[in-house]
Protein backbone atom coordinates (compact mmCIF):
# COMPACT_ATOMS: atom_id res chain seq x y z
CA UNK A 1 0.00 0.00 0.00
CA UNK A 2 2.92 2.15 0.92
CA UNK A 3 4.57 1.75 -2.12
CA UNK A 4 1.39 2.72 -4.31
CA UNK A 5 1.32 5.88 -2.23
CA UNK A 6 4.89 7.02 -2.64
CA UNK A 7 4.23 7.00 -6.42
CA UNK A 8 1.69 9.88 -6.02
CA UNK A 9 3.27 11.85 -2.70
CA UNK A 10 6.92 11.33 -2.64
CA UNK A 11 8.76 13.35 0.43
CA UNK A 12 11.37 15.77 -1.32
CA UNK A 13 13.92 14.50 1.34
CA UNK A 14 16.42 17.28 0.27
CA UNK A 15 13.90 20.17 0.40
CA UNK A 16 13.09 19.07 4.09
CA UNK A 17 16.94 18.68 5.40
CA UNK A 18 17.16 22.35 3.34
CA UNK A 19 14.07 23.56 5.14
CA UNK A 20 15.70 22.40 8.87
CA UNK A 21 18.68 23.95 7.98
CA UNK A 22 16.89 27.43 7.47
CA UNK A 23 15.29 26.84 10.75
CA UNK A 24 18.48 26.07 12.80
CA UNK A 25 20.21 28.89 10.99
CA UNK A 26 17.28 31.71 11.46
CA UNK A 27 16.14 30.38 15.22
CA UNK A 28 19.99 30.89 16.10
CA UNK A 29 21.20 31.97 19.99
CA UNK A 30 22.26 35.72 18.43
CA UNK A 31 18.45 35.85 17.03
CA UNK A 32 16.57 34.59 19.88
CA UNK A 33 18.14 36.64 22.26
CA UNK A 34 17.33 39.74 20.79
CA UNK A 35 14.25 38.85 18.70
CA UNK A 36 10.64 40.38 20.07
CA UNK A 37 8.10 38.57 22.28
CA UNK A 38 4.47 39.33 22.39
CA UNK A 39 4.15 41.06 25.95
CA UNK A 40 0.71 38.77 26.80
CA UNK A 41 2.32 35.30 28.78
CA UNK A 42 -0.73 33.46 28.83
CA UNK A 43 -0.24 30.11 30.44
CA UNK A 44 -3.26 29.03 28.81
CA UNK A 45 -1.38 27.16 25.88
CA UNK A 46 0.80 24.18 26.15
CA UNK A 47 1.76 22.26 23.11
CA UNK A 48 2.34 18.60 22.98
CA UNK A 49 5.18 17.87 20.14
CA UNK A 50 7.19 14.98 18.92
CA UNK A 51 6.90 12.52 15.96
CA UNK A 52 3.20 11.08 14.92
CA UNK A 53 2.55 8.25 16.71
CA UNK A 54 4.81 8.98 20.06
CA UNK A 55 2.50 9.36 22.46
CA UNK A 56 0.99 13.10 21.89
CA UNK A 57 -2.71 11.57 21.78
CA UNK A 58 -2.22 9.82 24.99
CA UNK A 59 -0.40 12.02 26.63
CA UNK A 60 -3.81 14.89 25.74
CA UNK A 61 -6.10 12.49 26.59
CA UNK A 62 -4.59 12.19 30.37
CA UNK A 63 -4.23 15.72 30.84
CA UNK A 64 -7.82 16.55 29.01
CA UNK A 65 -8.75 14.02 32.10
CA UNK A 66 -8.27 17.14 34.57
CA UNK A 67 -10.92 19.50 35.33
CA UNK A 68 -8.76 22.65 34.41
CA UNK A 69 -7.65 21.54 31.01
CA UNK A 70 -9.35 21.32 27.63
CA UNK A 71 -7.85 18.70 24.77
CA UNK A 72 -8.09 20.99 21.41
CA UNK A 73 -6.76 18.18 19.40
CA UNK A 74 -4.80 18.88 16.65
CA UNK A 75 -4.70 22.63 15.71
CA UNK A 76 -3.87 23.65 12.46
CA UNK A 77 -3.83 27.83 13.79
CA UNK A 78 -0.36 28.27 14.08
CA UNK A 79 0.72 26.53 10.95
CA UNK A 80 -1.31 29.21 9.00
CA UNK A 81 0.04 31.78 11.55
CA UNK A 82 3.62 30.97 9.92
CA UNK A 83 2.37 30.21 6.34
CA UNK A 84 1.18 33.62 6.05
CA UNK A 85 3.60 35.38 8.08
CA UNK A 86 5.33 36.74 5.08
CA UNK A 87 2.09 38.60 3.80
CA UNK A 88 1.37 39.35 7.69
CA UNK A 89 5.14 41.31 7.35
CA UNK A 90 4.51 42.60 4.24
CA UNK A 91 8.17 41.29 2.68
CA UNK A 92 9.22 39.17 -0.11
CA UNK A 93 11.32 36.63 1.77
CA UNK A 94 9.79 33.37 3.09
CA UNK A 95 9.15 31.45 6.25
CA UNK A 96 11.00 31.40 8.44
CA UNK A 97 13.34 34.08 6.73
CA UNK A 98 10.75 36.77 7.27
CA UNK A 99 11.64 36.75 10.82
CA UNK A 100 13.80 39.72 10.65
CA UNK A 101 10.76 42.09 9.99
CA UNK A 102 9.27 40.87 13.02
CA UNK A 103 8.20 43.41 16.03
CA UNK A 104 6.63 42.61 18.95
CA UNK A 105 3.51 44.48 17.80
CA UNK A 106 3.22 41.72 15.23
CA UNK A 107 3.97 39.06 18.04
CA UNK A 108 1.19 40.76 20.52
CA UNK A 109 -0.98 40.97 17.27
CA UNK A 110 -0.45 37.33 16.31
CA UNK A 111 -0.77 35.39 19.66
CA UNK A 112 -4.06 37.24 20.66
CA UNK A 113 -5.46 35.46 17.07
CA UNK A 114 -4.39 32.28 18.76
CA UNK A 115 -5.08 32.99 22.07
CA UNK A 116 -8.64 34.51 20.92
CA UNK A 117 -9.21 30.88 19.13
CA UNK A 118 -8.26 29.28 22.13
CA UNK A 119 -10.48 31.43 24.40
CA UNK A 120 -13.42 30.53 21.90
CA UNK A 121 -12.83 26.46 21.84
CA UNK A 122 -13.07 26.66 25.92
CA UNK A 123 -13.26 30.06 27.67
CA UNK A 124 -13.76 28.44 30.97
CA UNK A 125 -10.25 26.34 30.97
CA UNK A 126 -7.05 27.26 32.89
CA UNK A 127 -5.00 25.11 30.05
CA UNK A 128 -5.49 24.26 26.36
CA UNK A 129 -3.40 21.84 24.92
CA UNK A 130 -2.62 21.85 21.10
CA UNK A 131 -0.93 18.01 20.46
CA UNK A 132 -0.16 18.78 16.52
CA UNK A 133 3.00 16.99 16.46
CA UNK A 134 4.44 18.45 14.02
CA UNK A 135 4.47 22.15 15.81
CA UNK A 136 8.27 20.48 17.13
CA UNK A 137 8.91 22.90 13.89
CA UNK A 138 7.78 25.92 15.02
CA UNK A 139 8.95 25.87 18.56
CA UNK A 140 10.98 29.14 17.92
CA UNK A 141 7.87 30.95 16.23
CA UNK A 142 6.10 29.19 19.80
CA UNK A 143 8.84 30.57 22.21
CA UNK A 144 8.46 34.59 20.32
CA UNK A 145 4.71 34.41 20.45
CA UNK A 146 3.42 32.65 23.74
CA UNK A 147 6.54 33.44 26.52
CA UNK A 148 4.25 32.09 28.77
CA UNK A 149 3.66 28.72 27.63
CA UNK A 150 4.75 25.24 28.08
CA UNK A 151 6.01 22.19 25.66
CA UNK A 152 5.58 18.98 26.24
CA UNK A 153 8.17 16.97 24.18
CA UNK A 154 6.75 13.23 23.85
CA UNK A 155 9.72 10.72 22.69
CA UNK A 156 9.48 6.68 22.29
CA UNK A 157 11.28 4.15 21.14
CA UNK A 158 12.56 5.86 17.42
CA UNK A 159 12.22 2.48 15.31
CA UNK A 160 9.10 2.29 17.34
CA UNK A 161 7.45 5.62 16.18
CA UNK A 162 8.83 5.19 12.62
CA UNK A 163 7.29 1.60 12.43
CA UNK A 164 4.22 2.86 13.49
CA UNK A 165 3.57 5.69 11.59
CA UNK A 166 4.65 3.24 8.38
CA UNK A 167 1.67 1.07 9.26
CA UNK A 168 -0.78 4.04 9.67
CA UNK A 169 -3.10 4.75 6.43
CA UNK A 170 -1.77 8.76 6.21
CA UNK A 171 -2.90 11.18 3.97
CA UNK A 172 -0.30 13.14 1.84
CA UNK A 173 0.07 15.56 4.59
CA UNK A 174 2.36 12.88 5.64
CA UNK A 175 4.25 11.48 2.98
CA UNK A 176 7.60 10.70 4.45
CA UNK A 177 5.50 8.03 6.47
CA UNK A 178 5.36 6.12 2.86
CA UNK A 179 8.88 5.40 2.38
CA UNK A 180 11.30 3.67 4.76
CA UNK A 181 13.89 5.54 4.02
CA UNK A 182 12.26 8.89 4.09
CA UNK A 183 10.79 8.04 7.36
CA UNK A 184 14.75 7.55 8.80
CA UNK A 185 15.55 10.42 7.35
CA UNK A 186 12.68 12.50 8.91
CA UNK A 187 13.61 10.90 12.37
CA UNK A 188 17.14 12.25 11.36
CA UNK A 189 16.23 16.12 11.51
CA UNK A 190 13.37 15.55 13.91
CA UNK A 191 15.85 14.62 16.70
CA UNK A 192 18.47 16.94 14.44
CA UNK A 193 15.92 20.32 15.27
CA UNK A 194 14.73 19.49 19.00
CA UNK A 195 18.87 19.05 20.08
CA UNK A 196 19.12 22.41 18.37
CA UNK A 197 15.63 23.90 20.06
CA UNK A 198 17.25 22.83 23.56
CA UNK A 199 19.98 25.06 23.15
CA UNK A 200 17.88 28.29 22.11
CA UNK A 201 14.32 27.74 23.58
CA UNK A 202 13.98 29.53 26.92
CA UNK A 203 10.52 27.69 27.27
CA UNK A 204 10.12 25.10 29.85
CA UNK A 205 10.36 21.88 27.91
CA UNK A 206 9.19 18.52 29.52
CA UNK A 207 10.31 15.65 27.71
CA UNK A 208 8.20 12.30 28.25
CA UNK A 209 9.33 9.49 27.01
CA UNK A 210 6.32 6.83 26.21
CA UNK A 211 8.26 3.66 27.59
CA UNK A 212 8.26 5.35 31.00
CA UNK A 213 4.52 6.24 30.96
CA UNK A 214 3.30 2.63 30.33
CA UNK A 215 5.52 1.28 32.98
CA UNK A 216 5.47 4.23 35.90
CA UNK A 217 1.96 5.70 34.96
CA UNK A 218 1.48 7.56 38.35
CA UNK A 219 5.19 9.07 38.72
CA UNK A 220 4.70 10.42 35.43
CA UNK A 221 1.40 11.59 35.15
CA UNK A 222 2.01 13.83 38.41
CA UNK A 223 5.13 14.88 36.80
CA UNK A 224 2.70 15.90 33.98
CA UNK A 225 0.36 17.71 35.67
CA UNK A 226 2.36 19.54 38.02
CA UNK A 227 4.92 20.22 35.03
CA UNK A 228 1.53 22.30 33.98
CA UNK A 229 0.94 24.08 37.14
CA UNK A 230 -2.09 22.12 37.88
CA UNK A 231 -3.40 20.44 41.18
CA UNK A 232 -3.23 16.77 41.28
CA UNK A 233 -6.42 14.97 40.21
CA UNK A 234 -6.95 11.44 40.40
CA UNK A 235 -9.38 11.21 37.39
CA UNK A 236 -5.93 11.77 35.09
CA UNK A 237 -5.25 8.42 35.63
CA UNK A 238 -8.43 7.43 34.02
CA UNK A 239 -7.94 9.03 30.59
CA UNK A 240 -9.66 6.21 29.57
CA UNK A 241 -12.62 6.74 30.45
CA UNK A 242 -13.17 10.29 29.06
CA UNK A 243 -15.96 11.18 26.30
CA UNK A 244 -14.34 13.10 24.39
CA UNK A 245 -14.03 12.94 20.56
CA UNK A 246 -10.35 11.81 19.75
CA UNK A 247 -9.92 11.91 16.10
CA UNK A 248 -6.26 10.92 15.40
CA UNK A 249 -5.16 7.38 14.56
CA UNK A 250 -4.73 6.90 18.27
CA UNK A 251 -8.62 7.41 19.09
CA UNK A 252 -8.99 3.60 20.33
CA UNK A 253 -5.53 3.33 22.29
CA UNK A 254 -6.82 5.99 24.34
CA UNK A 255 -10.09 4.34 25.29
CA UNK A 256 -8.04 1.53 26.67
CA UNK A 257 -5.67 1.44 30.38
CA UNK A 258 -2.06 1.60 29.73
CA UNK A 259 -0.40 -1.52 28.06
CA UNK A 260 2.96 -2.12 27.11
CA UNK A 261 2.50 -4.51 24.22
CA UNK A 262 3.61 -1.75 21.54
CA UNK A 263 6.77 -1.35 23.21
CA UNK A 264 9.75 -2.82 21.61
CA UNK A 265 7.15 -3.81 18.81
CA UNK A 266 9.56 -3.29 15.86
CA UNK A 267 11.95 -6.79 17.22
CA UNK A 268 8.87 -8.82 15.94
CA UNK A 269 10.00 -6.88 12.26
CA UNK A 270 13.91 -6.89 12.59
CA UNK A 271 14.41 -8.71 9.62
CA UNK A 272 12.26 -6.21 7.31
CA UNK A 273 13.77 -2.57 8.92
CA UNK A 274 15.73 -1.81 5.79
CA UNK A 275 17.05 1.71 6.41
CA UNK A 276 15.27 1.95 9.71
CA UNK A 277 18.11 -0.75 11.52
CA UNK A 278 20.66 2.27 11.68
CA UNK A 279 18.12 4.34 14.47
CA UNK A 280 17.77 0.98 16.61
CA UNK A 281 21.67 2.91 18.00
CA UNK A 282 19.56 5.74 18.92
CA UNK A 283 17.54 4.33 21.90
Amino acid sequence: GNAIKVKMWRFDVQAHIRHIDTLIATFSPTFMAQAPRAATRSERPVFIVGMPRSGTSLIEQILSNHPAVFGAGELEELSHIAAELPATLGGQSPYPKCLNSLTAAHCEQLARRYLDKLTALAPQASRITDKMPDNFLRLGLIALLFPGARIIHCLRDPIDTCLSCYFQNFGAGLSFAFDLAALAEYYRQYRRLMEHWRTVLDLPVMEVRYEYLVTDQERVTRELVGFCGLDWDERCLRFYESSRAVSTASYDQVRQPLYTRSVGRWRHYRSHLGPLADLASDH
